[in-house]
């Protein structure tokens, strides 16, 4: 059996790395580390093999692990031309490029056959969100992902780099304040534990985050609102996209 072990970092940036292993033959590989010693210490604890090491983008945060795990336990980084790795006759990791917060990320699919059963997503999309384009993105590129991304299947768990969804939940509010998919997320948020992880679906994102939900009058009229100019035609989600990732950058 495939199981996925979420690890938090308790830093300033909120950092999930994860373990995903197979049961069977106690292989493992790690994706993002940030804090190798949890992730050593589960290793050992549970008597695994580390296979190899996947990073969805070079940013020191998610890569910072990488030279403590290979001189402990001589596994390899996994580089975007494996294009999938597999975990088990069933299951496999499949790297699929998600540029935009980086011109180079990549994010991984589980799948089960051609079924794909989850998305570590990196810094690509967030619960409630999606990232920023500071360390050399590019918002039109993270436009056509995230795109992408929301046409796969609604039972996809989503499992993001980072545990950004209290603020990020609050901003859809402030885009959408009469959804009230909104309002029951925020009681649910406030009440958990996210440190360990939420494990969303994309069904239920596509509920609350407004990069999913451009179409909606509430966010087009929040854009409107700012002075946003906009055109009819097929450019209207990219700049409605465009718009409200600049509103996130100075909320």
């Amino acid at each position: 059996m495939i199981q996925v072990k979420i690890f938090y970092a308790h830093n300033d940036l909120r950092n999930f790395s994860y373990l995903i292993w197979d049961s069977t033959t106690a292989h493992a590989w790690v994706i993002d580390p940030f804090d190798e010693k949890p992730i050593i210490d589960y290793i050992k604890k549970e008597s695994l093999t580390l296979m190899g090491i996947f990073n969805t983008h070079q940013h020191w945060d998610h890569i910072r692990g990488n030279s403590a795990l290979q001189g402990l336990f001589n596994c390899p980084v996994l580089s975007r031309n494996e294009n999938q790795i597999e975990l088990n006759s069933q299951h496999l990791i499949k790297f699929i490029d998600t540029p935009g917060h980086t011109s180079d990320h990549v994010a991984f699919y589980w799948q089960k056959g051609q079924d794909v059963l989850a998305l570590f997503s990196g810094d690509t999309l967030f619960n409630s969100g999606v990232g920023n384009c500071h360390g050399g993105g590019n918002v039109v590129s993270l436009f056509e992902t995230t795109n992408r991304l929301k046409k796969l299947p609604d039972n996809v768990v989503l499992y993001p780099g980072h545990d950004y969804v209290l603020k990020n939940l609050l901003f859809a509010k402030d885009c959408e304040p009469e959804n009230k998919e909104i309002d029951e997320a925020l009681k649910m948020v406030k009440a958990a534990d996210t440190e360990q992880g939420l494990q969303w679906t994309l069904g239920q994102e596509k509920k609350v985050n407004p990069f999913l939900r451009l179409n909606t009058r509430e966010i087009q009229e929040k854009a409107m609102v700012h002075k946003m100019s906009i055109d009819s035609g097929p450019s209207i989600e990219r700049n409605l996209f465009i718009k409200l990732r600049s509103l996130r950058d100075n909320w």
